[in-house]
């Protein structure tokens, strides 16, 4: 028995070697995604999540964030703010350690109870302004709120246009009304008074209402804020009436989806975006771009390209560090990044993102083009 054990132990010890170069399994770093996957608001939803994916992908090809794994817990936020919370619950039920949150404002209003409580830091694309004033401080936004985009678009339509009887045709979401507090605020800056100012719900299918109180107050211009399906109807129910003044959309009017809804009615119109990923000449922006279209048989837009920076600004905050809540959040309150669309970096307020430029379309085979009208950097300000 003796002879046996002794063999055994020399057995087991001529072993340990081969046992710890064995691979351990790797950790995964869970990190949510929510964003609309269903209803109409997927056609922005989605190119956000596939940016998402693009990216946590290229990290695990180069051996994820300090040997771990991304792994994205992703839930589906369609059109409701209940919708959304049930999201929100199902992301945090598998303990992620960050979230990559929807664009859509009436959503992330009712989600910031349950963000505030689990003390998780989420990341958004969203432009209303009024997230960042609500002093939650978990809360982060990359991409230029309505303060920045709203005010490059005023300012062009009242200085390079030289309008003086603009309209405003506004949607209902606190999108719209942060977008028109902030439109009204800087016309007014100008001693300028919108000659209509029109409402509409998100849902609604036609405009002509709207659009014909517009065309009787007789305007030089009209600035609308919308989301992608309703600027689209907008667009086109204007040219079908008739109303041929020049129209500054928001910047769902960039996305090669409305494009396709708007068909001709795109010629000339103006749009307020930060980015503009089929079109930039940047050989960064262009490989990424091509990549991304490979990859998911869709042309980005310039939300897919911020959230992709955002992505990999979280990301690069995990590398730092690691999967820790509380200290992600001081570094992304303490750091920069460069990414395509531009450099990041967050006021007291959690604002990111302050770049905007205005462009207009113009119709060319039959394809919505842009040209670059004006730049706009308020990150001195």
């Amino acid at each position: 028995m003796k002879h046996f054990t002794t063999a055994l132990l020399i057995t087991f010890l001529s072993l340990c070697p081969l046992f710890a170069i064995v691979p351990v399994s790797y950790a995964e770093i869970k990190v949510g995604v929510i964003s609309s996957q269903t209803s109409s608001l997927a056609v922005l939803g989605q190119r956000q999540i596939n940016s998402a994916i693009l990216a946590a992908e290229e990290w695990n090809r180069n051996g994820g964030i300090n040997g771990n794994k991304i792994k994205l817990i992703i839930e589906d936020s369609a059109d409701r703010t209940t919708t959304a919370v049930t999201a929100l619950d199902r992301v945090l039920g598998k303990d992620v350690c960050a979230i990559l949150g929807p664009i859509y404002s009436f959503q992330l209003f009712a989600m910031f109870p349950e963000i505030k409580k689990e003390q998780v830091p989420m990341l958004t694309t969203s432009g209303t302004r009024k997230l960042t004033q609500m002093g939650n401080p978990w809360y982060f936004r990359t991409y230029p709120h309505d303060g920045i985009t709203k005010r490059a678009a005023t300012l062009y339509m009242v200085e390079e246009l030289k309008s003086k009887r603009p309209a405003l045709a506004c949607v209902t979401t606190e999108y719209g009304k942060s977008g028109h507090e902030i439109i009204v605020r800087i016309l007014a800056n100008r001693h300028i008074t919108p000659v209509a100012q029109t409402w509409h719900e998100k849902t609604d299918k036609d405009m002509t209402g709207q659009l014909l109180k517009v065309k009787r107050a007789n305007p030089d211009a009209i600035i609308s804020q919308a989301h992608p399906v309703d600027t689209a109807i907008l667009l086109k129910q204007q040219r079908d009436l008739g109303i041929n003044v020049p129209h500054m959309a928001s910047s769902a009017a960039s996305m090669p989806a409305v494009h396709k809804l708007v068909g001709r009615a795109m010629e000339g119109v103006y749009v307020e975006t930060s980015a503009l990923p089929n079109f930039d000449p940047d050989p960064n922006v262009r490989a990424w771009t091509q990549i991304y279209i490979e990859k998911f048989k869709i042309e980005p837009d310039s939300f897919a390209m911020l959230y992709y920076d955002t992505a990999n600004f979280l990301f690069q905050a995990i590398q730092a560090v690691g999967p820790h809540r509380t200290k992600i959040r001081d570094w992304l309150e303490e750091n920069t990044y460069k990414g395509l669309a531009g450099q990041y970096n967050f006021d007291e307020e959690h604002n990111g993102a302050w770049f905007a430029m205005i462009v207009q379309y113009h119709m060319k085979n039959g394809k919505a083009v842009p040209e670059i009208k004006k730049k706009y950097d308020f990150t001195l300000e």
